[in-house]
């Protein structure tokens, strides 16, 4: 494949934000959300209903104070450290890196997310549309294992929320190829790659039609595609 046809963005050329106990780099906005967002191309501005996507880290012993959503599915990636979580879905929730939580916000929530020791808790956070507005809100915890990609939102599966969109999350071995067919966007949270036989590496977000995939070592991955494409 020819690596012209990808797209990588890297967060390290991005500004750097965020808010109270949170660091991020905004790596996805989409203008169907954020109708500025059209403007700025040094940005992905997504896939589908796939609408937002930020890397970054809680503060040690800090975080983001109670805040509400509403008819969205977030869907959080603990890279590393250990996340707490409370608000009106539940509380006391711990989520240990590499983990997930994948809420569904549906008709209206609220929650609260922190770090809760003296160690940053790397984050990667990600938007989805639902399928439909007025759901009933809930919450899923996933465990990510090394060495095999888990899905946790869509892709048919019946323990995970229904979704337009297919979202896997984990870690591909070293030496192994992953190859992709229909449009995405990936990005990297852990180590290096060639793409499309070009380098990629931890912090990259890349996004084309279709892409070869060819892990280093132990690969941290995020992989989204629209659910309805074979």
């Amino acid at each position: 494949m020819n690596n012209t046809s990808l797209r990588i963005i890297d967060k390290e050329a991005l500004p750097q934000g965020g808010f109270a106990g949170i660091v991020e780099t905004r790596m996805v906005m989409s203008p169907k959300v954020w109708p500025k967002a059209q403007s700025n191309r040094q940005i992905s501005h997504g896939l589908g209903d796939f609408i937002y996507l930020a890397y970054g880290h809680f503060k040690p012993n800090d975080g983001v104070p109670i805040h509400p959503h509403n008819d969205v599915d977030i869907v959080s990636f603990i890279t590393s450290g250990s996340v707490g979580h409370t608000g009106t879905l539940g509380d006391g929730t711990v989520i240990q890196g590499p983990g997930v939580q994948v809420q569904r916000a549906g008709n209206g929530m609220q929650h609260s997310e922190f770090s809760v020791n003296d160690k940053k808790a790397g984050i990667v956070q990600i938007w989805f549309l639902p399928p439909k507005d007025g759901l009933a809100s809930s919450y899923q915890n996933f465990k990510i294992q090394e060495g095999q990609m888990t899905t946790v939102l869509g892709g048919h599966n019946d323990s995970t929320f229904d979704s337009n969109m297919h979202c896997q999350i984990g870690f591909v071995k070293g030496g192994e190829e992953l190859n992709v067919n229909k449009p995405f966007i990936a990005i990297i949270t852990r180590g290096t790659a060639t793409a499309n036989g070009k380098k990629v590496h931890e912090g990259q977000l890349i996004e084309g039609k279709e892409m070869s995939l060819v892990a280093k070592k132990q690969l941290g991955l995020v992989l989204i595609t629209r659910g309805d494409e074979k």
